[in-house]
């Protein structure tokens, strides 16, 4: 009869911890593994908002520079800035004026969720604010590593 006891008392103290040991390595193992596994390509889109001027066209013809807020970061800083960014030719302009009207905003890979734009005369008299939500569809890429979104169209009321 002592021998049953010894038997299961060893499986117990041996065995037991040994196949847990066993388990938790297979389970770490695969944790690591499976977030190592999944690396994103560097972003290669950017996503862009395009703000059309829209109300009184009296007022629209005043417009001479655009802002546009996240927060508390603008792009650009200032209504001068801003009258300067639109001339930049051919470099990355984060924002730009096109020739139909509307204002361009490149908000790169990250878009934020609300925007403040602010239309500004000539003299920096501001003509117009407006926040918007932005609801942004993704168009390409994956739920884990992004990509590129449509672009948004937002309309801007002037008085």
């Amino acid at each position: 009869m002592p021998v049953t006891p010894f038997t299961r008392r060893r499986v117990e103290l041996v065995l037991v911890p040994m196949v847990a040991a066993l388990c938790m390595a297979f389970i770490i193992g695969a944790i690591v593994m499976d977030r190592d596994s999944g690396s994103c390509p560097p972003s290669a889109w950017h996503n862009q908002v395009n703000l059309t001027l829209a109300g009184d066209t009296s007022t629209a013809a005043k417009a001479n520079a655009v802002t546009a807020c996240a927060g508390s970061k603008c792009v650009p800083l200032t209504p001068t800035f801003a009258k300067n960014a639109s001339s930049g030719g051919a470099s990355a302009s984060l924002l730009t004026h096109e020739a139909d009207g509307s204002w361009v905003l490149d908000v790169g890979s990250q878009p934020p969720n609300s925007l403040t734009f602010r239309v500004f005369d000539v003299a920096g008299n501001l003509l117009a604010q407006q926040s918007t939500a932005m609801n942004w569809t993704r168009v390409g890429g994956s739920e884990q590593c992004g990509g590129p979104m449509a672009a948004m169209k937002v309309f801007l009321r002037l008085p």
